[in-house]
């Protein structure tokens, strides 16, 4: 069965029109203290930033309550990440509105417009005008084709009027069950000129913004003027007196929506401070949410400065530390396995070999030359021989490797404590160890052993004379 009518009539007899400023001031304080201490944060800003920061903080508020303000109405879902993405216009910002739906990017743009619009009437210093009011809803709803209507027979898109006052009742069934009366249509033109005319009275221009702000907000919502659009085209106007006063909007998030409408409720019962203090919080979360953005834009980009970290560890050939000592360390060890080939061929029972790498304590004496991170590592090469012709000699190389190695730089075998060298280069250890290096290797070892032989031989036949 169809739903039963609501009653128009009843309705429209039980709309309690706002109050005036004059009793909205008298039921209300701000908490000037906390004001004026989160406006010293700003105040401060121009000494320690650059205006180009601060216009840019001041963006990032705008596009917060631009995104979120038509979330609150249930246009679409917001989240705490996708806020931030769009206000922050992080990587890939519009791919987020995007995967929202096709209407998402038209309405966000359209708010975002029209805080434009409220910015540009806060700065001209203009008087409220009905007028002006009828171009906000206009620029707020301009994305918007249609509104839901729920009639007898369920509820029905309806073409939504932009920039003009309803021609039908819009009494709402609210959240708890029950029915809420708004302005009735015959007499919202002269509820919006008393608003008005609030808006532009002595007392009111000369009150606190954020009483300001909470008094335009509430008149709007309780005549309801428009046939939808009406909280989003409030939450803008009443961000004209903040403009006005600290340059920024009022930032209401989603998030915020039970706390608000609680407080909305509280207002209609006649507990005017609870919505006064809501429009109070909501603008410090702003003034320090600008002030966050400023120190934030003025800060190097942590993604950008950990990628000039990285920097650090690469050498001007572009390889990594790590790179760098993998291939000394590949080095040491073709040389060390030459050495133990070589030994096995020139073995006999009397005479022996041995070569091994060993941890080593040694620094460096080359300043373009380190040891490896991970400690100096020596390579051991001795050889020895029986009685009676006993006799030992052993060799040790000290693995260096180039602070700031290229393709070109060499890494470093060196006698130890100081002596010859013998070196290769990067490119030749990497991708993989080239054929001449290995010649090379092959030459140098074979080249070692015959002088490690020699002084063997010498002190060998030395120890056999003294032995007869």
């Amino acid at each position: 069965m169809p739903a039963e009518e609501p009653n128009i009539y009843a309705l429209d007899s039980a709309y309690k029109p706002f109050p005036t400023f004059e009793e909205w001031r008298a039921r209300t304080v701000v908490d000037t203290t906390r004001w004026d201490r989160y406006n010293a944060l700003i105040k401060s800003v121009p000494q320690r930033s650059s205006q180009e920061a601060l216009k840019r903080a001041l963006e990032i508020a705008k596009r917060a309550a631009a995104i979120d303000t038509g979330a609150i109405e249930g246009l679409y879902e917001v989240d705490k990440g996708f806020t931030y993405t769009v206000a922050f216009e992080t990587t890939a910002w519009e791919l987020a509105l995007a995967h929202k739906g096709e209407n998402v990017k038209p309405l966000f743009e359209a708010q975002l417009n029209a805080y434009d619009y409220v910015l540009s009437l806060a700065t001209q210093a203009e008087p409220i005008s009905e007028a002006a009011i009828r171009v906000l809803h206009e620029e707020i709803c301009k994305a918007q084709a249609t509104y839901r209507v729920v009639t007898a027979v369920g509820p029905q898109e309806q073409p939504l009027p932009k920039g003009q006052y309803k021609l039908h009742p819009n009494h709402v069934r609210t959240r708890k069950g029950t029915d809420h009366s708004y302005a009735p249509v015959d007499i919202t033109p002269a509820e919006m000129d008393r608003l008005v005319r609030e808006l532009r009275s002595a007392p009111f221009l000369d009150a606190h913004p954020v009483l300001q702000a909470a008094y335009a907000h509430y008149g709007l919502v309780v005549i309801h003027p428009f046939a939808d659009g009406n909280g989003r085209v409030a939450r803008a106007l009443a961000s004209t007196f903040t403009y006005r006063s600290i340059s920024m909007p009022i930032v209401i998030l989603s998030e915020h929506k039970e706390t608000y409408l609680n407080a909305l409720e509280n207002a209609d019962l006649g507990d005017y401070q609870k919505f006064v203090d809501f429009i109070l919080l909501r603008s410090l979360d702003t003034i320090q949410l600008v002030y966050e953005s400023v120190r934030g834009v003025s800060s190097r980009n942590p993604i950008e400065i950990a990628r000039e970290f990285q920097k650090l560890y690469l050498t001007k050939g572009g390889y990594t530390q790590d790179e760098v000592d993998a291939s000394g360390q590949e080095l040491i060890k073709v040389v060390a396995d030459e050495f133990g080939k070589r030994i096995k061929e020139i073995e006999t029972p009397k005479l022996h070999g041995t070569q091994s790498l060993i941890p080593a304590n040694y620094i460096s004496q080359v300043p373009t030359h380190r040891v490896p991170l991970g400690g100096g590592k020596a390579l051991n090469v001795n050889l020895h021989s029986d009685r009676p012709a006993s006799a030992k000699i052993a060799r040790n190389f000290g693995l260096l490797v180039p602070k700031d190695a290229g393709a070109e730089d060499d890494i470093q075998l060196r006698a130890l404590p100081q002596g010859e060298e013998f070196v290769a280069r990067l490119d030749e250890l990497r991708p993989t160890v080239s054929g001449t290096l290995f010649i090379r290797v092959s030459i140098f070892v074979e080249r070692t052993i015959g002088e490690m032989l020699s002084e063997l031989k010498t002190l060998a036949e030395r120890e056999s004379l003294n032995s007869r």
